[in-house]
């Protein structure tokens, strides 16, 4: 049977203790897959100085490490590293993990596992068991929250993910992908097949998702479907005004027809009304304005520009140890 060639895209920023360490995983959890893996591993401007040097082993033939120019975030490390890859017939599918140790290599063995028996779906991690603490958690729901509200759609997935080749050129032909990789993946349509992980712990070092981190991703998310929350907006901002309007009425009939009004509330409810029905009047033209000015703009294909991210492409030796995987 013949071994199935994976390349893996891993942004990494000064964690290549954990990135050495993972490599030692993921030889481990896919020496008896029938696998040959590729690492691409995307510097993203680490101050940290390059390993010239990785212990690994079979399954794992090759390491290319992807310097940067300069730092350019989360997504669009992926995506430079996705795109360096789209023209590799000799690639079957191609998986994307954090360099960390929170994708772990066991759960990507379960990844290819299931995309074996989904040949055409790309496969995705869905946790089932977190990591981090209570307020990180609460906050991630909030995300999860708002980008259904305002997009009607569910993203419960991150970056780790494993899709099959053949999807790959559209969506390095798509620009949404700089934003955010997941979010892509359901803008595309594409088939997902989900499979209940854990998340793992980081080998070394902190984590560098905090609360700032969270929201510039879940505000990215957003916008790969910045139409639909533009539009949503736009008929929430109307109702709104709709609704204020009406409240000016009911209180100004009330306050000359009748004798129900308190001395002072009418100005006061009247005055926040029209408050409300000022602000909910100028947002649909500041989104209107927005979305058309979007519709309007062309934005850069990963495709096409992505190569002049990249500094240096250097394929370090690979140390094999002696009496297999340490």
């Amino acid at each position: 049977m013949r071994k199935i060639n994976i390349a893996i895209v891993m942004p990494v920023y000064n964690d290549w203790t954990s990135f050495r360490l993972l490599i030692l995983d993921l030889a481990k959890a896919l020496s008896s897959s029938n696998c040959s893996v590729e690492i691409v591993a995307v510097d993203d401007c680490s101050s940290e100085s390059v390993p010239e040097r990785i212990v690994a082993n079979c399954p794992i033939e090759k390491i290319t490490i992807l310097e940067l120019e300069g730092n350019v975030g989360h997504q669009r490390a992926i995506a430079v590293g996705l795109t360096t890859i789209s023209d590799r017939p000799d690639v079957d599918y191609v998986a994307v993990m954090d360099s960390d140790g929170e994708d772990t290599a066991p759960e990507l063995a379960r990844l290819i596992e299931a995309a074996k028996a989904n040949p055409n779906c790309v496969v995705v991690a869905q946790r089932a068991q977190r990591s981090e603490g209570q307020i990180f958690r609460l906050f991630y729901a909030l995300y999860i929250g708002a980008f259904w509200l305002l997009t009607g759609r569910r993203i419960n997935f991150g970056n780790f993910s494993l899709l099959p080749f053949e999807h790959l050129a559209r969506l390095v032909h798509t620009p949404d992908i700089w934003n955010n990789f997941p979010a892509t993946l359901i803008r595309a349509g594409l088939p997902l097949k989900y499979v209940p992980t854990a998340r793992g712990t980081r080998y070394a070092g902190q984590s560098k998702m905090n609360l700032v981190n969270l929201v510039v991703h879940g505000l990215g998310a957003i916008s790969v479907f910045s139409e639909v929350a533009f539009v949503r907006i736009l008929l929430a901002s109307t109702l709104l005004f709709v609704a204020s309007m009406m409240g000016l009425i009911v209180v100004t009939g009330v306050w000359l027809f009748t004798n129900l009004a308190i001395p002072g509330w009418a100005t006061n409810v009247f005055g926040f009304l029209i408050l409300m029905s000022v602000q909910a009047g100028m947002l649909p033209v500041m989104v209107a304005f927005l979305l058309l000015n979007n519709r309007a703009s062309v934005r850069a294909l990963p495709k096409s520009v992505a190569m002049g991210f990249i500094r240096k492409k250097s394929i370090p030796a690979i140390e094999f140890p002696r009496g297999g995987v340490a």
